[in-house]
């Protein structure tokens, strides 16, 4: 029995028994699986990145509009509504510059699973904040598009209506026709300097005789709007109104506000849409540990070991 002991020790050399082919095989095909959902990640959050770059810009955008909106010359008919609409814009630019800095915060800590600082609880808060914006951001767009969309219908009636004809008021006209024409008569005895006198001569048809050549603090002629009939309470007295001489005009300018608004809200509910889809795939990223970590975490010990010695 001992020269049988000792001739198997000498064949096999007091050495480990050869790795398995399978096993390392299949451990060097988990690696590379590993290393292509990282550089995915890496790509994802590259991507990311960029794209949350760029919706900073529409935060700085909205703060620049907010200046727009309190020097815009109409802002004099309705100073209320323009200030309470550069409150919102600076508001929201602000929020969006706040939640842009949270994402990358945790983008760049993406894979921390411990600390007060962990990556998906900041990216699900930035997530939050996003889908808050869009619902906003969603409505104010329809409510814009549906207010450009009626404009537009009265702007066709007004290009296709006979002179005796009367185009009724959409709502987005009862507040505008109220203010055109308080500001209007507030300031026909005036100075009657700014865009609005200037809007007024060089819009408004000539026709109409309501300009400041003729309607002024010295001369005012039969032409010109009559506050007491636009005022009065009957059938005729839009005719007397200075927002329904320029009617045409007053629609195209107001026109010309409002759709740009709404188109620049679907590019941005899209770009936060796109923003959305790429955190969901930054939130869902959870990295594979390798099958020997697995099995060490599970306390089978001898099997990561036997897994170790056939790498």
């Amino acid at each position: 029995r001992r020269p049988h002991a000792r001739r198997k020790r000498l064949r096999t050399g007091g050495m480990a028994p050869p790795p398995v082919k399978g096993a390392s095989a299949q451990h060097a095909q988990e690696e590379h699986t590993q290393r292509d959902v990282h550089t995915l990640n890496g790509l994802l959050k590259f991507t990311f990145f960029v794209v949350n770059s760029m919706y900073c810009l529409v935060g700085v955008a909205l703060i620049g509009l907010s200046i727009y909106c309190l020097t815009d010359a109409w802002a004099d008919l309705d100073p209320d509504i323009y200030r309470s609409a550069a409150t919102i814009l600076i508001s929201t630019g602000a929020v969006i510059l706040i939640i842009v800095m949270c994402g990358c915060f945790g983008a760049v800590y993406q894979e921390q699973r411990t600390g007060s600082c962990r990556g998906r609880r900041l990216l699900s808060f930035y997530q939050l904040c996003l889908l808050t914006l869009i619902g906003l951001q969603f409505y104010t767009t329809v409510y814009m598009l549906n207010t450009a969309e009626s404009l537009q219908t009265v702007k066709d009636e007004l290009a296709s209506a006979r002179s005796n004809e009367t185009v009724a008021y959409v709502d987005a006209e009862e507040s505008l026709s109220n203010k055109f024409n308080d500001y209007y008569f507030d300031t026909v005895t005036g100075s009657q300097d700014g865009y609005f006198w200037d809007f007024i001569d060089g819009n408004c048809p000539q026709s109409s005789g309501m300009g400041s050549d003729d309607c002024n603090v010295e001369t005012y002629a039969s032409t010109c709007p009559d506050e007491d009939a636009c005022n009065a309470d009957d059938d005729n007295a839009m005719e007397n109104c200075p927002y329904d001489m320029c009617r045409r005009a007053a629609v195209t300018r107001f026109l010309g506000i409002v759709e740009p608004i709404g188109d620049y809200g679907i590019f941005v509910c899209i770009f936060e849409t796109a923003l959305m889809i790429l955190t969901c795939c930054l939130i869902c990223f959870n990295p594979r540990d390798a099958e020997q970590t697995i099995l060490m975490k599970s306390g089978n010990f001898e099997s990561a070991a036997k897994i170790k010695s056939a790498v």
